[in-house]
């Protein structure tokens, strides 16, 4: 998050300017030169650490953190899942209409957003049985089968269930490797921490769009569904 990132410079005696790069064609130039495919990415002076990776960013700026999750993998498994709870009984009740809506500022629907809930949490699975965390799962869009709520209600359960299995089966040592993804190496146990947050980040975003419609059909979300999650401070 953008908070982390600022606490870690100035232990490091730098300053934190944060950057939306879209549409903004100098930004968008400056990240291609330097070979970052895609954001988030923090630089200093012509150096980057791509991807949200605290571990690496403290190695950049020279400081010591220890960016050991607060949440066993197993705790994080359960997280997990409660939230793709929430997301797919949330998508089953989102009308048509609903569907639509946009974030001012971002270009995404609704339905492409509470598809990528369930694409990002997947994602995590088939880096585990290929060997590898693919830039382009992240940014796929709804398919053309998957663009009613109850369509994504659907997907959302398939993809719990693949976790749940995958879980059951896992080995205990698998949490200690590093997954190589393409922002870099990483820990296994970091990457399945990242997903969840990622998710929930998410969920927090899809109750927003729906709060601010004044369309939100359920109850808000309790802050405990979070609980030693290092979620970002901004929600957008």
């Amino acid at each position: 998050s953008c908070s982390t990132t600022k606490e870690l410079l100035s232990q490091g005696g730098g300053e934190f300017e944060p950057v939306n790069e879209h549409g903004d064609a100098a930004r968008q130039a400056e990240l291609t030169a330097l070979g970052i495919p895609r954001v988030p990415a923090t630089i200093v002076e012509g150096r980057f650490v791509h991807g949200w990776n605290p571990g690496a960013l403290a190695e950049l700026v020279g400081v010591a953190f220890d960016d050991t999750p607060a949440l066993t993998p197993r705790e994080l498994s359960e997280t997990l899942d409660n939230i793709l709870y929430f997301a797919q009984h949330l998508a089953k009740r989102l009308a048509a209409a609903q569907l639509e809506l946009k974030h001012p500022h971002r270009d995404r629907t609704l339905r492409d957003l509470a598809y990528h809930v369930f694409r990002l949490s997947a994602a995590f699975i088939d880096a585990m049985e290929q060997g590898r965390l693919e830039q382009k799962w992240l940014g796929e869009l709804a398919p053309a089968d998957v663009q009613s709520g109850a369509a994504l209600a659907a997907y959302g359960g398939r993809v719990r269930q693949r976790l749940a299995a995958w879980f059951a089966r896992a080995p205990e040592d698998v949490f200690s490797r590093s997954t190589n993804t393409y922002y870099g190496e990483q820990r296994t146990h970091l990457l399945l921490e990242r997903t969840t947050w990622h998710a929930g980040q998410h969920l927090r975003q899809i109750y927003d769009l729906l709060l601010t419609d004044g369309s939100l059909p359920v109850a808000p979300l309790a802050g405990e569904l979070f609980e030693g999650l290092p979620m970002p401070a901004e929600l957008w």
